[in-house]
């Protein structure tokens, strides 16, 4: 495992959105193939997480003085949100004629570039009940 790599809360967090915007999929594209396409938005989701969850360890690969503002990582994280709901828009508009409600991806969105906010928040009540090995 690579030192300073953020994993398993990016996994957790990952599935967690995922499935909500299985949810999501479900509600907007009843009947039109709804489970086939939500599956293929949870490993999306978990990858957006992911690079959403890992940014300050590229940022230590760089070591930039400015990469250690706030701001940068708040732009950077919204950077990759908007990404995302490009994706998750763009998916849902080729799979259904109805395609995704419009605050469900901005939902989507922000529940992305806030992953790793709402982690430190609800990682604490979530890590003790984790086997040992992914704590």
């Amino acid at each position: 495992m690579i030192e300073g790599v953020v994993l398993v809360p990016a996994l957790i967090m990952g599935i967690i959105i995922g499935f909500i915007e299985l949810v999501f999929v479900h509600s907007d594209e009843v009947g039109m193939g709804w489970f086939h396409h939500g599956m293929h938005a949870l490993p999306f989701a978990m990858i957006f997480v992911f690079i959403s969850m890992n940014i300050s360890y590229v940022y230590g690969l760089i070591n930039l003085e400015y990469t250690a503002m706030w701001q940068v990582d708040l732009i950077v994280r919204a950077f990759i949100a908007v990404i995302a709901m490009f994706k998750v828009a763009g998916a849902a508009a080729v799979v259904g004629k109805v395609g995704e409600k419009w605050y469900h991806t901005l939902i989507l969105g922000a529940l992305i570039m806030a992953a790793p906010y709402i982690w430190d928040f609800i990682g604490p009540f979530i890590t003790p009940y984790l086997p040992a090995v992914l704590q």
